[in-house]
């Protein structure tokens, strides 16, 4: 049975995946993702998170709001190099009207912790576009530190996207857990 790290945290569901499609095609989300995502791909995306929560107790889980409802989604994903990058990744996506009231915050501390003890991984990367300055100020608050020696250029943005700069953040092994 899949335990979740966080009471607000439920493992996704077919039943949740209108709440993962209407994640994907709201426009606050859409806008840092370089647009809506459409259902083929949505569904795709779905997929792969049921599956991964399942096959290894540890992914993408919904965010539950305070009337219970998915409003959003966070976790850490493997990264395979995609972007240039590998290790594991914290993420995370809410819906309109659910940005502001410490859901992230609240629910990415257990996230966290809970990947430190699982995966014998040093540290858990976040990067966001440049321009993305709340998600970074949610990086800065969980103890992510910033690397500006690995910025990068999102390899999937068009040469002038304006989305296409992006920065990192890292939270070590040793910093998780302080002064949150």
């Amino acid at each position: 049975m899949l335990t979740s790290p966080h009471p607000r945290l439920l493992p996704w569901t077919e039943a949740l995946l209108p709440a993962w499609e209407a994640l994907n095609r709201d426009p606050l989300v859409a806008q840092w993702l370089g647009g809506a995502m459409d259902d083929a791909r949505s569904r795709a995306t779905f997929d792969r998170v049921v599956s991964g929560l399942a096959d290894n107790g540890w992914g993408v889980w919904a965010v539950l709001d305070e009337a219970g409802e998915a409003v959003g989604a966070a976790g850490l994903h493997r990264l395979d190099g995609e972007f240039g990058v590998e290790g594991v990744e914290a993420i995370w996506r809410l819906r309109t009207g659910a940005v502001g009231r410490g859901l992230v915050s609240g629910v990415m501390p257990s996230l966290l912790a809970d990947g430190f003890s699982r995966l014998p991984i040093d540290e858990i990367v976040a990067f966001t576009a440049r321009s993305n300055v709340r998600s970074q100020a949610v990086m800065q608050r969980l103890g992510f530190s910033r690397d500006a020696g690995r910025d990068f250029d999102h390899p999937g943005l068009a040469l002038d996207h304006p989305l296409r700069p992006h920065v990192m953040y890292c939270l070590a092994r040793s910093q998780e857990g302080q002064d949150r």
